[in-house]
């Protein structure tokens, strides 16, 4: 009889699935564009973008809740094409950089709504003051790149499109330079960017080093 149940556990063991271990990707940094835009005394919207950034993500398709996704930006990278601007947003009255350097996201939760389109919601901090935030994002495509194209090394690719709504107000950012003449409360976000298999990827791949190992250079920078 124990026998026979330690036979029928063993055999139940054996044919139940194993959990999937979340997948690392890796932001290929050449393909990567995190813009935002913001509302301007009603007239055309000031827009712009950071141009130094990372992230971690762990991806597991299986259950996606599992995954486990973080991003930093540089806060004193900010660019909107006007240096007085930019200067004015790294001071005190917007984005401290020199006390607060970075922005923050923790993802909390990965939720698929179809097969490409879903939620990621998160913990963003900004100025040390953190808050939920709520992002859509879709999975514009996915492939491997074709063998044709130099040092690519036919790795697997996946394009995002993430978009989503920031009140700076959940931050503690409350200037406003006067009134009838508000910087708006809400930036709207708007993020682009490839994400790449690199395990076992070669030391001469350009979309898993670009950006990361110093003295790399891509196609066309030697």
């Amino acid at each position: 009889m124990l026998k026979s149940a330690i036979a029928t556990f063993a055999t139940i063991l054996a044919t139940t699935p194993a959990f999937a271990e979340p997948v690392e990707w890796t932001l290929d940094l050449g393909h990567a564009h995190v813009g935002w835009e913001i509302d301007h005394m009603n007239m055309a919207n000031t827009v712009g973008r950071f141009d130094t950034f990372d992230g971690t993500f762990l991806i597991d398709e299986e259950v996606p809740a599992n995954s486990e996704i973080t991003f930093t930006i540089d806060a004193a990278s900010i660019n909107s094409n006007h240096v007085g601007r930019d200067n004015h947003v790294r001071n005190a009255d917007y984005l401290n950089v020199t006390d607060h350097p970075t922005i923050d996201f923790t993802s909390t939760e990965a939720r698929m709504l179809t097969p490409t389109t879903g939620k990621l919601i998160g913990d963003l901090t900004i100025l040390g003051v953190t808050a939920p935030v709520e992002l859509d994002f879709q999975m514009v495509n996915r492939r491997t790149y074709p063998d044709f194209i130099p040092n690519y090394d036919e790795v697997e690719v996946v394009g995002f499109h993430v978009t989503g709504e920031i009140a700076r107000l959940d931050h503690g950012m409350d200037f406003i330079a006067f009134l009838g003449s508000p910087t708006g409360f809400v930036v709207d976000l708007d993020a682009r960017f490839d994400l790449v298999r690199c395990d076992g990827a070669p030391d001469t791949n350009v979309p898993c080093n670009w950006g990361r190992v110093e003295g790399f250079t891509g196609p066309n920078e030697s």
